[in-house]
């Protein structure tokens, strides 16, 4: 082992004082190993949105990466809440059904009124959209870069979240919708008191309270952000204020539709799978980059050693530089590129129709 080290990594009479590590041939398939490894995933990207763990990978990252840039800019984290979870269903099963990718549907339903049916009671509310998506980061750099769904991202006011991603058929092509709510509820109170009364020891009477009014003007209609793609900046979004209902709170209706798509893996070839996708859409791409890192790594040192053995140990000063040194500058600047090609790139080469609104 010794042995086979010294020949590989540091120059001596049996390499002829060259390491196997400098020879072309081995940089020559070090770099197409590497590139094989980078563009391998590639059919991954296109496969996956088809098999039946995407929503739920989809959405476990989505909240993690949301999370993330909160937690990047000093906000409290979101925590999941199962109601919005299942609002953002109802909302993205009924733009499948519907064919239309907006905040509002085609009879004019608004983001509020699919919290209302589900009965978040909500002070303050917001909604991000997406459609057509390979990958999750895509769509949180989409949201990200507009300055209308960061603000979303950013609202210190928020407090629960939650999530939504369904495959099916939108106008006739087979693609993915996610639907993004982020919400706070209203504080609670006890029944029949506000936050100010709470009962003594002594019997006292019973309180009266005058009769909430209903206003009698309307209330201006809430705006959300336009359809963008995510480089094209919108107006800042404005979030609906507490309203008092016009008529008797509406009561979460029992849906017919199951509002949760995860699936659970039920013998080790699924779990096996599940797995798999785990890693090739959360890790690999990172383990790759590592790879390369060290691929410089160790090709640097082994250049450093060499030129150090030859100058200060042997003082032979026979390695042919003119040779070896062009030869490393290209390899190591090919792996520069390597590391410089993200995930982003390599899904940006596969033709799909990505839009946030």
């Amino acid at each position: 082992m010794i042995e086979k080290i010294k020949l590989n990594f540091f120059p001596c009479q049996k390499n002829k004082y060259k390491p196997k590590i400098l020879e072309t041939k081995f940089l020559v398939w070090c770099l197409i190993f590497l590139l094989f490894l980078k563009i391998i995933a590639i059919p991954f990207y296109i496969y996956f949105p088809k098999s039946i763990f995407f929503a739920q990978i989809s959405k476990s990252v989505l909240i993690s990466l949301t999370n993330e840039k909160r937690k990047e800019n000093g906000l409290p984290l979101l925590k999941e809440n199962p109601i919005l979870n299942e609002t953002a269903f109802l909302k993205a099963n009924d733009m499948l059904q519907k064919g239309y990718f907006s905040h509002k549907s085609p009879e004019g339903l608004s983001p509020w009124y699919w919290l209302k049916k589900t009965g978040y009671d909500f002070k303050i509310a917001g909604e991000n959209l997406a459609i057509g998506f390979l990958d999750s980061e895509e769509v949180i750099k989409g949201w990200y870069n507009s300055p209308s769904h960061r603000a979303n991202f950013l609202n210190r006011d928020y407090q629960d979240i939650g999530i939504a991603v369904l495959t099916g058929n939108f106008q006739g092509n087979e693609t993915t919708i996610v639907v993004q709510y982020f919400g706070a509820e209203k504080p609670q109170t006890p029944q029949g008191m506000t936050k100010d009364y709470y009962p003594s020891t002594t019997p006292q009477p019973k309180p009266t309270y005058p009769k909430k009014e209903t206003p009698t003007t309307p209330q201006p209609e809430p705006t959300y952000p336009k359809e963008e793609t995510p480089t094209t900046p919108q107006p800042k979004p404005t979030y609906s204020k507490e309203e008092t209902p016009t008529t008797s709170p509406i009561q979460p209706a029992p849906s017919k539709i199951e509002p949760t798509i995860e699936i659970e893996p039920k013998n080790f070839k699924e779990k096996a799978e599940l797995q798999f996708f785990n890693f090739l859409s959360l890790k690999y791409h990172k383990l790759i980059q590592i790879i390369i890192y060290f691929s410089l790594f160790f090709v640097i040192g082994s250049l450093l050693i060499t030129i150090f053995f030859d100058i200060f140990i042997y003082r032979k000063f026979i390695i042919d530089y003119k040779d070896l040194l062009p030869k490393i500058i290209l390899f190591v600047t090919l792996l520069i590129i390597f590391l410089l090609i993200d995930k982003e790139d390599l899904i940006f080469l596969i033709p799909h129709n990505f839009q946030i609104f």
